[in-house]
């Protein structure tokens, strides 16, 4: 009877499963502080969902809507749940609604749809621009204090947001040539571009349930960096060269997930001193500086012992997992561990 009555379409069908997915990623993941930004959004995009289907269903007040709003709304929500996400010691505040003032104030303007979604387009391309800048951050800050940073590596996430951007982008174009398109190519346009968005939901929803860990020093690291130089520069290579020969020496590179502050409890030199000398002496991150001794050494072991594949090479070098073995390699090299080391052995 209900079927029958608000005649559900296909897109709808996906707009309920959207809508309850998003519910379904609140309890899965309220309660952890650091989540609080992706379960305000998940809260945000199934009230949105909800009021979409209202609509759509032509249930709700004739000529005025309340999802083109909503545009408005969607670059502050992802902006927030990558800062929360990434530095939990910024919680979510009142200071934070302030990003929702402008949706709230366009709520009387929604007949003016074109204008809405060029608002909507502008807001939603200045804080993902600053949502990529957190990430960006994130990924130089865990590369100036640890070695493995694949396993709290968010590229996911990045390319997350990249391809929601050029959904929301395609969006747009979709609204905007309603006029010159038929309904039959509007209609499953539409089907298309909502089951790309629930997918990408799902996406995001999995992606940080699996995420096996994070890093927590984004503050601590971007302050330390802020202060003022602990030794001239001109002293950054003596000290470098003398820490390095001391790694290379007791071999250090080749314990798994080694951080810098592991070095810093072996040498008894500070945090700070290791991440300077390293990055001005060494013209590298630690993680860089860390991961080109395990290539060397992955390069001399296959030689010395020809007998052992690729993954105990790579757990003799220090290496945590294969798809870090394989990411950094080809980021060191351009090529494959295959590709690198095959050639060595049959030189040998």
């Amino acid at each position: 009877m209900l079927l029958a009555e608000f005649h559900l379409q296909a897109v709808n069908i996906i707009q309920i499963l959207s809508l309850f997915t998003g519910l379904l990623g609140v309890g899965l993941l309220a309660g952890e502080r650091r989540y609080n930004g992706l379960v305000l959004a998940l809260l945000m995009q199934s009230l949105m969902m909800g009021f979409n289907l209202y609509e759509e269903l032509n249930a709700g007040a004739v000529g005025w809507y309340i999802t083109p709003a909503f545009s408005l709304s969607l670059g502050p929500l992802f902006y927030l749940l990558v800062r929360v996400l990434l530095v939990p010691e910024q919680p979510l505040t009142y200071r934070d609604s302030a990003h929702f003032l402008p949706t709230l104030m366009a709520l009387p303007l929604t007949p003016y749809l074109q204008w809405m979604l060029l608002a909507g387009a502008v807001s939603q391309l200045i804080y993902f621009a600053l949502a990529f800048r957190w990430l960006k951050r994130y990924h130089a800050a865990m590369a100036e204090r640890e070695a493995d940073t694949e396993s709290k590596g968010l590229h996911w996430l990045f390319n997350t947001l990249v391809v929601l951007l050029v959904l929301l982008i395609l969006d747009m174009v979709r609204v905007n040539l309603q006029s010159v398109t038929t309904e039959p190519f509007r209609s499953t346009w539409y089907l298309l571009d909502q089951s790309a968005f629930l997918l990408v939901l799902c996406v995001a929803i999995v992606g940080l349930i699996r995420q096996p860990a994070l890093f927590n020093g984004l503050s601590e690291v971007e302050q330390t960096n802020a202060e003022p130089a602990p030794h001239e520069d001109s002293q950054a290579a003596a000290i470098f060269q003398a820490l390095d020969s001391q790694i290379r020496e007791q071999q250090w590179y080749c314990q798994p997930r080694i951080c810098l502050q592991d070095i810093a409890g072996y040498t008894g030199l500070s945090v700070k001193d290791i991440s300077w000398s390293i990055n001005t002496g060494g013209g590298m991150s630690f993680a860089d500086y860390i991961n080109q001794l395990r290539i060397n050494r992955v390069a001399e072991l296959a030689k010395s012992t020809p007998d052992k594949t690729l993954l105990e090479l790579a757990m003799d070098a220090g290496f945590s997992s294969k798809s870090s073995f394989n990411a950094v390699f080809k980021k060191h090299t351009g090529k494959t561990p295959g590709q690198y080391l095959t050639p060595l052995r049959a030189r040998d």
